[in-house]
């Protein structure tokens, strides 16, 4: 028993280099590149979707996401997303959930982050401390999602970026960023899609 067990693939991948579906911030129905690669389409019913600020319901709705976000039922007490509205439970079922912002942060303060490759994509080796040094995932770099397709931040090589259940403020939610030599907590906008690694507590 205990935990975090962490999965080994994101909501709607098969595989541990896939990114799987992108969600804005409180979306429980997730978005996949279409068959033309030049627009999104829902995984429930093949509906066209674009992420922009008009299309996410959680956005600008209450400082640090809780006053107006929290009587239209997405968080609770805490500001934290109500598992209604958290993708991973809503996909997975069976005690799996999005992380909260301290448990990325425990993830950066109790493993080691390499640089990595995984049948061609690039991403992030997690690796246990101690104990745990033989248990690893590896997070694929993802981008994020918006209303022109999946973005990456060739400049500062920001190219991985997973949603956490957590608010930042009233524009953004607190979500693990990804640098090709750095991994960090930051903030990001509720409207652009990004991916979700689940967890769970046995």
């Amino acid at each position: 028993e205990g935990g975090p067990y962490w999965a080994e693939c994101n909501v709607g991948a098969t595989k541990p280099e896939e990114c799987g579906y992108y969600f804005w911030w409180g979306d429980t129905v997730g978005y996949k590149r279409n068959s033309s690669d030049d627009g999104w389409v829902s995984v429930k019913d093949g509906s066209e979707f674009e992420f922009t600020s008009d299309n996410c319901p959680t956005y600008k709705k209450g400082e640090k996401g809780h006053s107006e976000l929290q009587s239209l039922g997405y968080t609770d007490t805490t500001g934290n997303l109500v598992a209604a509205h958290d993708a991973a439970a809503a996909h997975w079922g069976d005690g799996w959930r999005m992380p909260t912002d301290a448990d990325f942060e425990e993830m950066i303060e109790k493993c080691d982050f390499f640089s990595s490759t995984r049948n061609g994509v690039d991403g992030v080796l997690v690796k246990g401390m101690g104990a745990y040094a033989s248990k690893s995932i590896f997070l694929p770099f993802t981008g994020w999602g918006d209303e022109s397709g999946i973005n990456y931040n060739d400049d500062l090589c920001w190219d991985g970026q997973y949603w956490s259940s957590a608010p930042f403020d009233s524009d953004h939610a607190c979500g693990l960023c990804l640098e090709a030599y750095d991994w960090y907590m930051c903030g990001f906008y509720h409207y652009c899609g990004r991916p979700v690694r689940p967890l769970r507590f046995l």
